[in-house]
């Protein structure tokens, strides 16, 4: 079985470093893939590598996407993300493809996926409108799925317009679902920030072990290796849930800044009013 897997392995090096793309590979590699950034770069990488064939890397990706368990398409998206965010500078032949399965993929998430799902999915999509990483389609990404669009039907004539709580113009409604997404995603702040913590400090017990003995560091260094990946895997994955957090806060913040201004407007408004009945009334 070994030899099976060595033959294999091998069999995919030759491949890459001739450039030959095999969707196989691709599809093996997918199913294998997980929130780590290791995961995540590695995958990334050998996608961009094979840009030529982005066609091929994204309709693999959408395909095994749609076949994947629920609990791993954030994973996908994830790497989609990395592959759109380092590939531009070499071209444009990953967000060409992407933005053409993207949409309901970020709507199935968000549709059916639980809240983290569901926030990360957003933060996404803000971030490759606020970096224009599909130029001016990323505006209109962003109202397909925020449901400011009357109607958007998907490649099977579905809807995939996802209605967001809040509507427009209703300040109410839109403190409340921030104010509740807050509490959702804030639930676990303080066992992420002790993971945070920990794996910090296991860091920095490793960089002593090492710094202190320079014999046991070469004796242990492969254990010191796997210990600080497993470190820097938490901590990213911490990183990126309070990155939500910080993200719901934020909003919920700006939608109270709106409302007080609003009714700041409105009683300044009352106030000038009372105040011409008074002197009308003196008069």
């Amino acid at each position: 079985m070994w030899l099976v897997e060595l033959l294999g392995c091998l069999k995919e090096k030759v491949q890459t470093m001739n450039g030959t793309f095999n969707g196989q590979i691709l599809v093996e590699k997918l199913a294998k893939l997980n929130n780590s950034q290791q995961s995540i770069e590695t995958l990334s990488h050998w996608c961009i590598f094979h840009r030529k064939k982005a066609k091929q890397v994204v309709e693999t990706w959408d395909r095994q996407f749609h076949c994947s368990p629920q609990e791993q398409r954030m994973s996908f998206l994830y790497l989609a993300n990395d592959i759109l965010q380092n590939s531009r500078r070499k071209g444009s032949e990953f967000v060409d493809e992407f933005q053409k399965v993207l949409p309901d993929a970020l709507s199935d998430v968000i549709e059916n996926g639980d809240e983290f799902g569901r926030s990360a999915a957003l933060l996404l999509i803000d971030i490759w409108e606020e970096r224009k990483v599909f130029g001016c389609r990323g505006q209109i990404l962003k109202e397909e799925l925020v449901g400011r669009t009357p109607e958007n039907s998907n490649r099977n004539g579905k809807s995939s317009c996802f209605k967001l709580k809040q509507s427009v113009g209703d300040t109410l409604e839109k403190i409340s679902s921030s104010y509740q997404i807050v509490c959702d995603v804030s639930r676990d702040e303080e066992t992420l920030l002790s993971k945070c913590r920990t794996a910090v400090s296991g860091v920095e017990k490793v960089d002593k072990e090492i710094g202190g003995n320079y014999n046991s560091g070469k004796r242990n260094g492969s254990r010191f290796v796997d210990e600080l990946r497993g470190q820097h895997s938490i901590l990213r994955e911490c990183i990126e849930q309070l990155r939500l957090v910080e993200s719901s806060r934020s909003d919920l913040v700006s939608h109270l800044r709106d409302a007080l201004q609003e009714q700041e407007f409105k009683l300044d408004q009352v106030r000038k009013q009372l105040k011409v009945k008074v002197e009308a009334t003196l008069k």
